[in-house]
């Protein structure tokens, strides 16, 4: 670091450089607690820019809306400070452009689980109606635990108007869509002709069209084919489809998703081939976001997400009032589902309790979400609800499910008071932005505690004894 370079910015003290761009550069900064972040922050030719301000302002108001397993959370910003800054999620690993670069071309097997994981990427992003406009191999992170999706530095909410300068070009020349550069609007499928060049990338070591200068690159996306020699055969197909010149012939990213083997391979932990596995982190505490980020918490049951990843969406002012709003397409029943006649659910042994190391006691009902940010509660004095971004638990730990229940937007149960969790169906999802809790920690609300902890959550209603426990390997009842 240098001596312009700033000591701390917001709440986070900056310890080294991490990057630099034409935006900015992006630091590697600490909070007291220990939490880590990668903060971008703005050069100051462009911080006086009113139009890059109205830009940047739009980048922070879109990536405060994605949220997904496969893309860094953004943690805070400040789009109005002297030096605008944003911070995300730090992810201790590698780009892909590095790991190709120093390893060569990845196997079949872990280019198929990338595919996967950018494709649900996307749909997170597109969901939140975002475009990336610039998916590469430097902005997919190889984490121990899957693809990370970084830098929405560019990306623009899919609806809003275009602030870029007349005649600009945003994006990597070799990845950029045709459409992008033949001046028409960049949408959802442009990122998946993006996500076709990084696949092909990943499998062979080399760009879709080839290296050169980039107004080469760019005349050779628009007019030749690109050269999917060395795509092995079962993601060849896939790769190609997502690099056709006709945006209306790609696939969603839900089809990618499918097509590469569905739900059932999303990357995990030991996804990657020994030479490329990074160093798993060690857990690390975060707090809440910054409040231009606070997203409304809603109402209090459980809710389990059944296939689709976690969507943060702003709540009413009164926290008893859930969300109404659901993807579009979707058919979400809007009463809760009692079990069917004759379907039980099997008694499980009671999750393990342990004691919480700190207790916070709260008057008023009150969200929260956990450090691994795929976990996030809602709790009132009888009642708790809990969303979790995962759909893929060991079937033999599960309760069985009412058959109404099955690919809605949330697959849910509540408990309350003296009685046992019971399934309903949920169309919405809750996702309390205000205080994260951290690992080892209690939220207290009424007779109802909630402890968040590495493996998950656990809600117990004190005078019953009844609750639950979820993670990303299964949830139980008790």
């Amino acid at each position: 670091m240098t001596a312009p370079d700033p000591r701390s910015v917001g709440p986070f003290t900056i310890h080294r450089v991490l990057g630099e761009g034409g935006m900015g550069r992006v630091y590697l900064g600490r909070t007291r607690d220990g939490r880590e972040a990668a903060v971008k922050v703005v050069r100051a030719a462009l911080a006086d820019d009113p139009e890059f301000r109205a830009r940047f302002r739009q980048e922070v108001a879109a990536a405060s809306r994605v949220h997904g397993a496969y893309t860094a959370a953004l943690l805070g910003a400040d789009p109005d400070a002297p030096s605008p800054w944003m911070a995300t999620e730090y992810v201790p690993a590698p780009s892909l452009r590095d790991a190709i670069g120093e390893h060569g071309p990845m196997p079949a097997e872990p280019v198929r689980r990338l595919g996967i994981g950018l494709a649900d990427a996307l749909a997170a992003i597109h969901a939140a109606g975002v475009v990336h406009r610039d998916l590469k191999p430097g902005n997919v992170l190889l984490a121990h635990d899957g693809p990370k999706v970084i830098d929405f530095g560019i990306a623009r909410a899919a609806d809003a108007t275009t602030l870029t300068r007349t005649g600009a070009v945003i994006g990597t020349p070799g990845f950029i869509a045709p459409e992008v550069l033949t001046h028409e609007r960049a949408g959802p499928a442009s990122d998946v002709f993006a996500l076709g060049g990084v696949l092909l990338y990943a499998a062979t070591g080399r760009a879709p069209f080839g290296e050169g200068e980039a107004a080469v690159l760019l005349f050779r996306a628009v007019n030749v084919e690109p050269d999917l020699t060395g795509v092995p055969a079962p993601i060849a197909s896939v790769v190609r489809a997502c690099l056709d010149r006709d945006p209306t012939r790609r696939p969603t990213p839900a089809q990618i998703r499918d097509a590469l083997g569905g739900d059932r391979d999303r990357p995990t932990s030991g996804w990657l081939p020994a030479r490329l596995e990074p160093t798993p982190p060690l857990p690390v505490a975060r707090r809440r976001l910054s409040p231009v980020l606070a997203i409304g918490a809603v109402a209090a049951v459980i809710a389990l997400v059944g296939g689709l990843v976690l969507a943060l969406r702003t709540g009413s002012d009164d926290p008893s009032t859930p969300p109404t709003t659901f993807p579009t397409g979707l058919s979400i029943p809007t009463t809760a589902v009692a079990l069917p006649t004759g379907v039980t659910i099997p008694t499980l042994a009671p999750a393990t309790t342990v004691a919480p190391a700190d207790v916070t006691t709260s008057p008023t009902a009150t969200g929260f979400s956990t450090p691994s940010n795929n976990i996030a509660c809602y709790v009132t004095p009888n009642s708790a609800r809990c969303d979790i971004a995962e759909s893929t638990w060991d079937p033999t730990t599960i309760p069985a499910r009412p058959a109404t229940c099955q690919q809605v937007w949330g697959d849910s149960l509540s408990v309350a008071g003296a009685d046992r969790p019971t399934f309903v169906c949920h169309g919405d999802t809750v996702f309390g932005s205000g205080p994260v809790l951290d690992y080892g920690r209690s939220l207290r609300v009424g007779d109802v505690t909630c402890t968040s902890r590495t493996s998950g959550v656990e809600c117990k209603v004190g005078s019953s004894g009844h609750g639950f426990s979820m993670s990303k390997g299964a949830y139980q009842f008790f």
